[in-house]
């Protein structure tokens, strides 16, 4: 299925901190008649005077499902000034956070191969750090909310665990579904008594102990390009064939 990417407005609805410096924005697409495909991306453009070297645009990932008809999610990472001035977000982030419910916002889109066909039924296998699980995201709730008989496992790594996003949302679906394993894993964890699950960067020993048809399989790896690089690595290591791994590197989000 092949969707025209076309300029539209949708307006603003609301924002909500769902982690430590993490946000998601919500739209109505009620008037923007937008159809996408899960894993797809958008161009949102703000009216900033001084918008800096980046310009008004960003890319986001459509962080919802294409079957949530009352709005569209995307989900990204605002870091706040520290007291020294350091770690200042952009001035399209400061923007991001100003809109009122009803600002009339212009996007374009939706763009992007990397996605989930639901035709195809080899098992996959999603690897993500960070906010790079937005894709994911829109691919699990969709193929959850569809029941899709496609097997899959997502491996997402965050510092804390001040930094999860969608986990209590995803791990409800891993106990409903039998075809979806999600497993979190924590690179810092503060207490043993605050985070029991997985520790540590995505390796192959983490994804062996959970995919059973290692070379059968399909890895998407989606983040910073440092990890993607450090997570292909290990998939490749691994003696996964090059044509079964797809990279999506999230620049500058």
């Amino acid at each position: 299925m092949t969707i025209k990417p076309k300029e539209f407005y949708l307006p603003f609805i609301k924002r909500e901190k769902i982690a430590k410096d993490t946000y998601s924005f919500y739209f109505d697409p009620a008037k923007g008649g937008l159809d996408f495909l899960p894993g797809q991306y958008i161009r949102m453009t703000l009216e900033i005077e001084n918008p800096g070297s980046r310009g008004n645009s960003r890319f986001f990932t459509i962080a919802s499902s294409p079957l949530i008809k009352d709005y569209i999610m995307i989900t990204t990472k605002i870091i706040h000034p520290a007291p020294d001035g350091a770690g200042q977000s952009s001035s399209f982030k400061k923007k991001l956070l100003e809109l009122k419910t009803g600002d009339n916002i212009k996007f374009f889109g939706p763009m992007g191969g990397f996605i989930l066909d639901e035709r195809e039924k080899v098992d996959k296998v999603f690897l993500a750090g960070g906010i790079g699980i937005t894709p994911f995201h829109s691919m699990i709730t969709y193929a959850s909310k569809k029941n899709l008989k496609i097997p899959i496992t997502l491996f997402v790594s965050f510092s804390r665990v001040k930094d999860l996003i969608f986990f209590d949302e995803l791990s409800n679906i891993d106990k409903e579904n039998s075809f979806i394993k999600i497993i979190y894993t924590i690179t810092h964890p503060d207490s043993p008594l605050q985070w029991k699950g997985e520790i540590g960067r995505i390796s192959d020993t983490l994804i062996k102990r959970y995919v059973k048809n290692i070379f059968k399989s399909f890895y998407y790896i989606v983040g910073p390009p440092r990890m993607v690089v450090a997570i292909e690595e290990v998939v490749k290591n691994m003696g996964v064939e090059n044509k079964r791994v797809f990279i999506e590197n999230f620049t500058g989000y």
